[in-house]
């Protein structure tokens, strides 16, 4: 042994002093961000307390506000209408990202590989005001989609169309990581053993790449409740979500009753994230579980 091996950290100090390391580096950036966040909140917080009259802020305590948007029929209308589209948005964007990834997975030739994710991810560098206006010559009357679609334009079926049209790459990504995990050869296995293809998809496909469906489907309904250029557009009036009303008041000065409804924004997703959060860590215990039994 030389004297610098000797003069080496055993290995558990150096991994310790490289963590320490790692978090001096990540805290003031963190600080900042947990400062600036906090600092919203409570402004939102402030502001949601108080009342508006003729444009004007009163600083008196009151609940009033959220009163009125709990109690008041339009405001619990926009909000179910925000849970309503990403729902269905995130359900539809997930069963047609799926097929895509699979696609992309199993394509063997690099070109055909390259050609496929350049027409599924390059509309992520156009800007989603383009995207939308796009949707609405498509769907307004005189347009390519205006026979069989007729009537979606300016209602919430052409809302939804677009922003499932403004959601699939982002639900690609995790889907196709899920599928590039797979254990080789576990389909050909299968398919060996007797299973169908619907047999294979069932019970083999889905449950090992369920932890990609769950991260798509967090994803694609974390980015649709807070949309707002597409609902505004493609809605034209008509089909008001969450992030359209918050602008709405904003521009009116109604400075409280945009406070609640940013919070209530807030507060649905990160119950609904907090759900499958809980659903993926499910998932992942099973599936740990399950290889165990097997290797057992």
């Amino acid at each position: 042994m030389t004297g610098h091996d000797k003069a080496q950290p055993p290995a558990p100090v150096a991994a310790r002093r490289r963590r320490l390391i790692a978090y001096a580096l990540v805290a003031p950036g963190t600080a900042y961000l947990l400062l600036v966040f906090c600092s919203v909140i409570l402004l939102l917080f402030s502001y949601s307390f108080r009342t508006e009259r003729s444009s004007r802020l009163f600083a008196p305590f009151s609940t009033e506000t959220w009163s009125q948007a709990l109690g008041d029929d339009y405001q619990l209308g926009v909000l179910w209408t925000t849970l309503r589209v990403g729902v269905v948005v995130t359900v539809l964007t997930v069963a047609l990202a799926y097929p895509v990834a699979w696609c992309l997975y199993r394509v063997r030739r690099w070109w055909v590989r390259g050609l496929l994710g350049f027409v599924i991810f390059s509309p992520i560098l156009v800007s989603v005001v383009v995207r939308s206006y796009g949707w609405m010559l498509l769907l307004s009357p005189g347009g390519l989609l205006a026979g069989p679609l007729d009537g979606w334009l300016y209602h919430e079926p052409g809302v939804i169309l677009a922003l499932v049209h403004v959601e699939l790459p982002f639900a690609v990504v995790p889907l196709l990581a899920a599928l590039r995990t797979l254990p080789p050869g576990v389909l050909e296995a299968a398919a060996d053993l007797g299973a169908s293809p619907a047999r294979r998809l069932r019970s083999v496909l889905l449950p090992l790449t369920l932890p990609g469906i769950v991260a798509a489907a967090q994803l694609v309904f974390a980015l649709t409740v807070s949309a707002f250029a597409t609902p505004a557009l493609l809605g034209g009036g008509r089909v008001t979500v969450l992030s359209q009303s918050v602008y709405q008041n904003i521009q009116q000065l109604n400075w409280p009753l945009a406070a609640v409804q940013a919070l209530l924004l807030l507060a649905v997703a990160l119950v609904v994230l907090s759900v499958f959060n809980r659903l993926s860590r499910l998932v992942d215990v099973r599936q740990r579980r399950d290889r165990k039994g097997t290797i057992a």
